[in-house]
């Protein structure tokens, strides 16, 4: 349509097509998650047949989908998840299909009834898909939550006991170097959390603290998690009244991290990107902030000794008290690359020999040991940064190291050797999922190149390959010049009644003991993001799974 003919439109006009063009994205939304649902019922069935078992049949669908479509695997295990709880939900599953709710709607009626018995949704459905059509996702939650209170009083508790045991914390890269915490907690809990954290962004710092509240916030949370447990005031009085000379100013502990950066960088010779472990890219200027308390370790770009200090980089870990970066070493795979060789690495996309006793000398005694050397697991680990796996972005850290060309326990010089070309990062799932590959059971092909590429093929033929993500940051081809540096500006003293801190803690007493009924005005609030520098150090993930390796 020409923006001419747009502009003819009446705003009923446009708003009548909005509506229709939302049904039609909503009507679609509800066909690709029953499509998705076929798939993993499709699998898990074909899994189960080929003797998987039922804790872990169809689990590598949701990667499937992810090769397919280049979603998420996080997206596709939600989706999933939404589908099957969507059988029991027909007046829902009606509604969804005619695009009369959205998917934000659905999965608000979902979550709310997941755990709901079978005849307290029968008698609630087709009110609730009702009132969900007039209805926006927030406030339906509250609605459904009120009438399963009002018809099952004993049943909500027991669904908040089970909503409880999914409680978790993690941590995920945010934009421009900050990290954006996500967590489920006990309501108490959660409350506990925030009624502290607020208690010492008052008690803690004076009026003339440059900071929001929410950024007071931000910097307790940190404090508590690096063991000051204090504040500390960022007013520069030297008599402030939150200050006592007289306490010792707590140690905070340094950030248990993991950064993979080339030596020009971290000598600010080059400006390249560096790789925070469980995070993603960062800047140069906080890798080097990073890396002033950090232990170093050297990974030379080729293992021969030849050319160890010809272009090194550093991995630096900071602080580190044993040889695994202050993280427990995963175990290695006992199913999976290639055989040790000499020879120069093949071109790219060459395909590894099968194992040959009888062309394999055992030179190193330790290529016939099913537990890597600590520093070929520290290579190893700096080499992937992350899951091999495509869509996967677990730290190295944290995954197992995965045999290619799977170990021999019987015969260590007839199977799959310890070496770097045969070992690669897996978290435990894709672990499985290989493994199973490995044997015939999910329908997967793993092909490891010689350069460390791995190519994912998925049942139906869909082909993904996945590069060495750490090598990128370690090994940059294309240097990056080192920006200038900016003059910093000293601050102009603050004048002598400045009504920021004082509006900004007045709002904040408003907010909390004031309701909003009664409140005449109505303060701006800052969502801006906040920063934590340094102390992006509790990197976790949701999708680490702990249940027994696959071997």
């Amino acid at each position: 349509m020409s923006d001419a003919a747009e502009v003819e439109l009446t705003g009923y006009e446009l708003v009548e097509r909005l509506r229709a063009v939302h049904a039609q994205i909503a009507a679609a939304h509800a066909e690709e998650v029953g499509l998705i649902t076929q798939l993993y019922r499709l699998r898990r069935a074909q899994q189960l047949e080929a003797g998987v078992s039922a804790r872990y049949a169809g689990e590598s669908t949701a990667t499937e989908i992810g090769v397919a479509v280049r979603i998420p695997q996080r997206t596709a295990d939600g989706l999933i998840a939404l589908g099957l709880g969507l059988q029991r939900l027909p007046h829902t599953r009606r509604a969804f299909a005619l695009g009369r709710i959205d998917l934000a709607r659905v999965r608000a009626i979902h979550d709310a009834l997941v755990n709901a018995p079978d005849e307290t949704v029968t008698a609630l459905e087709e009110t609730v898909v009702a009132r969900a059509e007039g209805c926006d996702p927030a406030r339906l939650r509250r609605t459904i939550r009120k009438k399963l209170l009002e018809i099952d009083p004993a049943g909500q508790a027991r669904r908040r006991q089970e909503a409880e045991r999914e409680r978790y914390v993690a941590v995920r890269a945010a934009d421009d170097g900050t990290a954006l915490l996500d967590g489920v907690l006990p309501a108490a809990g959660g409350w506990s959390l925030f009624e502290r954290l607020r208690e010492m962004a008052i008690t803690q710092c004076c009026a003339a603290d440059p900071r929001t509240m929410n950024q007071r916030r931000a910097d307790a949370l940190v404090a508590l998690a690096d063991g000051s447990g204090r504040l500390a005031c960022g007013c520069d009085l030297p008599d402030c009244p939150r200050r006592d000379p007289s306490d010792p100013v707590p140690a905070a502990r340094r950030a248990l991290v993991q950064v993979g950066i080339s030596a020009a960088t971290l000598l600010a010779v080059q400006d390249n990107p560096a790789l925070l472990a469980g995070f993603g890219a960062v800047d140069a200027d906080l890798a080097r902030q990073i890396a002033r308390h950090a232990r170093f370790h050297i990974i030379p770009e080729t293992a021969s000794p030849a050319s160890e200090l010809a272009n090194p980089a550093c991995s630096t870990t900071a602080p580190d008290n044993t040889d695994t970066g202050g993280l427990p070493t995963p175990p290695a795979d006992s199913h999976t690359l290639s055989p040790a060789d000499p020879q120069p690495l093949p071109p790219p996309g060459a395909h590894l020999p099968p194992a040959d006793p009888q062309t394999l000398s055992p030179t190193d005694p330790q290529e016939l040991r099913y537990r890597p050397s600590a520093n070929l697991a520290a290579r190893v680990r700096a080499l992937d940064g992350i899951c091999r796996a495509p869509g996967c972005h677990i730290s190295a850290a944290a995954t197992d190291l995965d045999h290619q060309l799977p170990f021999d326990h019987r015969s260590p010089a007839s199977g799959g050797r310890t070496t770097e070309q045969n070992l690669g990062c897996r978290c435990r799932r894709h672990h499985r999922l290989k493994t199973l590959a490995n044997h015939g059971m999910n329908g997967w092909t793993v092909t490891q190149h010689r350069d460390r590429r791995i190519e994912w093929r998925t049942p139906t033929g869909g082909v993904i390959t996945t590069d060495p993500e750490g090598a990128k940051f370690l090994f940059p081809r294309t240097p990056v010049p080192t920006a200038p540096m900016e003059p910093i500006h000293p601050q102009p003293d603050p004048p002598l009644l400045d009504p920021g801190p004082v509006i900004n803690a007045l709002t904040e007493l408003v907010h909390v003991y004031i309701p909003p009924g009664r409140r005449s005005v109505r303060s701006r609030r800052d969502f801006r993001p906040v920063r934590v520098g340094s102390a992006l150090c509790g990197i976790g993930d949701t999708d680490g799974d702990t249940g027994r390796p696959p071997f």
